[in-house]
């Protein structure tokens, strides 16, 4: 019996990721895209029907034949609510999405604070939740909160820079390998190789704190434009040299762009130079990353 509802949970959810990758199938379209028969794909269409999972999206139109019936995901099912704190000056901003089915953000709020605790972080959080909602993720700066206790949904606890790189990633595509490099304060690194988020094995991949060029006196100088341009062009000829990625974004302000390539093309040929992006923050890329890992979640708690 397990057994039977283990193969029906997987074909529920190739239904569910081809209705949601291709936004709308017919049934045979279903059955190309995930190799089900069509006699499993009406038993499980009808199922879902029925429990509001799925909706009918209208008839598509007629090539000679009899038109036929398109369904989606009813992407209000099933929502995420992601939020994510950063610490500047003597503040916390602490802003949360929800987002639904498609990726499509629903709703924000934001919120400048004195001090994170578990009870402002649970108001707030109490604030956007409701009763579509089947996870929270968290990205919050270093502090020891716990409130997988207190939520019913799953609770994802989630390090920022890893969030942005996966994010960083989704935006761009084009790129096999991608470095997202946050220069504000303390420099973090995150990696994506062919698609896959490097860790290492105690998650402190990517602390750049660790590399012996922090004693270096041009790394230590971020007061001037001028000091902060020769940080970032140490920091990039590590990155380049150790990894090599097709591109880097970079987080950082007042750097003076024409220097840093100046440099950097000293050293490097200009075929071995990644593609440098440059972003004032990382909040949308966080977002989007969280939102992408909380998706297996999501399509687990709609197979159900």
């Amino acid at each position: 019996m397990n057994e039977i509802r283990g193969v029906r949970k997987k074909n529920v959810i190739k239904i569910i990721q081809s209705l949601v990758k291709q936004g709308g199938c017919t049934k045979n379209e279903l059955v190309f895209y995930t190799g089900l028969s069509l006699s499993t794909i009406d038993s499980l269409l009808e199922e879902m029907l029925k429990s509001n999972r799925v909706i009918k999206a209208g008839y598509r139109e007629s090539t000679g034949g009899r038109p036929s019936m398109s369904y989606k995901v009813n992407g209000e099912f099933s929502q995420t609510l992601c939020i994510y704190a950063y610490k500047h000056d003597k503040t916390t901003t602490i802003i949360g999405r929800l987002y639904n089915l498609y990726s499509e953000m629903m709703e924000e709020k934001r919120r400048d604070i004195s001090k994170l605790d578990c009870d402002v972080l649970c108001s707030f959080i109490d604030e956007m939740l409701n009763e579509q909602v089947h996870t929270i993720c968290l990205s919050l700066p270093d502090c020891d909160i716990d409130i997988k206790h207190r939520y019913k949904q799953r609770v994802f606890v989630k390090n920022d820079v890893y969030m942005g790189a996966i994010g960083a990633y989704i935006k761009h595509m084009q790129y096999d390998s991608l470095v997202l490099l946050d220069l504000k304060g303390d420099s973090r690194l995150g990696i994506v190789i062919n698609g896959h988020l490097v860790e290492g094995k105690s998650s402190i991949a990517g602390q750049t704190c660790f590399l012996p060029v922090i004693n270096h006196e041009d790394y230590k100088n971020r007061r001037s434009m001028k000091g902060r341009s020769k940080r970032l062009v140490l920091e990039l000829q590590n990155i380049i040299g150790m990894l090599n990625p097709e591109a880097i974004v970079i987080c950082a302000q007042s750097i003076d762009e024409h220097y840093v390539e100046e440099e950097l093309l000293k050293i490097f040929k200009m075929n071995d130079m990644p593609h440098l992006i440059y972003i004032d923050d990382f909040i949308d890329e966080v977002m989007l990353g969280m939102e992408s890992i909380s998706k297996d979640s999501l399509f687990d708690k709609i197979s159900r």
